[in-house]
C-alpha cells in the first residue's frame, strides 16, 4: 500500500512538473520528458495494484522497478558528466579558429537568447584574441527564415566584429556535421576550439575529437535559469544516445 502510494504521488508531482514547462517552447522538451516518467511511475502504481490478478502484472512490475532504478543510475551519471563538461578549457587560448555552433533563429531573423549568448561569448574571446577567426556553424531549419550562420554573422557584424574574421558553414543540421564541415572548410593541422551552450559543451568535445580537432570548450552561459532543467534533460537523451 505505501509502495502503491508513493509511485502515485511520484506520478502526480512528474506530472505537476511537465504540465507546467509544456506552454513555454524553451522549456517544452522537459515537460514532455517529466510527463512520460509520470506515465511510467502511474504504470507502476497500476501494476502494483494488480499484481494480485495475473503473474504477468507481478513480473511487468518487477521490470518497471528495474528499468526506473537503471534510469536514475544513469540520469545521475550523466548529469555528472554534464556539470563537469561546464568548465572553460585554458587550452582554447591557443586556437587559431573557433568553432560557434549555431541554434535556433526566429521567424525575424533574430538569434535565439541561446545563439545569442554564444555568439557574445565568441565576441568576447575574440576580442581577447585577435588572431582568432571565427567559424559561424548552423544551416537553415524548417522554422527558420535563413541559415543560422547568416544571422550569426549578421549579429556579429553588427556588434562591431571584423568580417573578414568570420567564415560561414551554412549548410548542416547538426553538431557532427557542423564539425565535419567545419574541418572540411580549414583542412587539418588547426588549432580549434568550440563555443556552444554550457549544458552541451562535454558532448561538443566529444564530437570534436571523433571529427579529428581538438576538444578545446569554452561555454556559453543558458539565458533563462528556468530553462536548464529542460535543457539538461534533453542533453541527457542526447549523451545516452551517443553512449549507445
Amino acid at each position: 500500500m505505501i509502495e502503491r502510494r508513493i509511485w502515485l504521488a511520484l506520478a502526480a508531482v512528474l506530472a505537476a512538473g511537465g504540465v507546467i514547462q509544456l506552454p513555454w517552447a524553451p522549456s517544452r522538451f522537459g515537460g514532455i520528458f517529466f510527463l512520460a516518467l509520470a506515465i511510467g511511475c502511474a504504470g507502476e502504481w497500476l501494476m502494483l495494484r494488480l499484481q494480485a490478478k495475473h503473474k504477468a502484472f507481478r513480473v511487468l512490475s518487477v521490470a518497471g522497478r528495474v528499468l526506473f532504478g537503471l534510469f536514475l543510475v544513469s540520469f545521475i551519471a550523466i548529469q555528472g558528466i554534464i556539470l563537469h563538461g561546464m568548465r572553460a578549457d585554458p587550452e582554447a587560448a591557443d586556437a587559431e579558429y573557433l568553432l560557434v555552433l549555431g541554434a535556433r533563429v526566429y521567424e525575424d531573423g533574430r538569434p535565439s537568447a541561446a545563439l545569442a549568448a554564444r555568439l557574445d561569448t565568441a565576441y568576447d574571446f575574440m576580442q581577447e584574441h585577435p588572431e582568432v577567426t571565427a567559424i559561424l556553424c548552423g544551416g537553415q531549419g524548417s522554422n527558420e527564415p535563413c541559415p543560422e550562420a547568416e544571422a550569426m554573422y549578421d549579429y556579429m557584424v553588427d556588434k562591431g566584429m571584423d568580417a573578414d574574421r568570420l567564415l560561414l558553414e551554412d549548410k548542416s543540421s547538426n553538431t557532427i556535421q557542423n564539425i565535419e564541415n567545419a574541418r572540411a572548410l580549414i583542412g587539418d593541422g588547426h588549432k580549434t576550439a568550440v563555443v556552444t551552450s554550457d549544458y552541451h559543451l562535454a558532448r561538443a568535445r566529444v564530437l570534436m575529437e571523433r571529427g579529428g580537432l581538438d576538444a578545446c570548450g569554452i561555454p556559453a552561459p543558458t539565458p533563462y535559469p528556468a530553462q536548464r532543467v529542460s535543457v539538461h534533460c534533453r542533453e541527457y537523451c542526447s549523451i545516452l544516445g551517443l553512449m549507445l
